[in-house]
């Protein structure tokens, strides 16, 4: 995925949310879209393949707002969305930061719609 200014301003708004304290309990993190297009971050001290809704029991949620997702970079369509934000995650992931550390750890990060399935893209 090439570097954009909008792949410039997640990694900003994404190494401020993670620059919150995390509790250390915090074991998988939850990338959730919702209409309009936007996108945040939360945390969860539960995960567990079986259970879909591990990430309704948020420890953590950073004081920065989730981000919007403008139509001009994401798409139109839900499934655009969704495959661009995996792309950014997973870019995010590839950089040497703080931010890609904290998820590094985690036992899963996962990208999805706050009412849908969550897809884990690490681990």
């Amino acid at each position: 995925m090439p570097a954009t200014d909008f792949h410039f301003t997640f990694n900003q708004w994404l190494d401020a949310s993670l620059a919150n304290p995390i509790p250390t309990s915090v074991i998988a993190f939850s990338f959730n879209l919702a209409e309009p297009w936007c996108i945040e971050v939360v945390g969860s001290d539960i995960y567990t393949e079986e259970d879909s809704d591990w990430a309704c029991a948020e420890s953590f949620r950073p004081k920065i707002p989730g981000l919007d997702l403008p139509e001009s970079e994401v798409g139109s369509d839900w499934e655009s969305v969704l495959e661009t934000a995996k792309k950014l995650v997973l870019a995010y992931l590839d950089r040497p930061s703080a931010g890609a550390s904290i998820l590094k750890k985690a036992e899963a990060v996962a990208v999805g719609f706050v009412d849908g399935e969550l897809q884990r893209i690490s681990k």
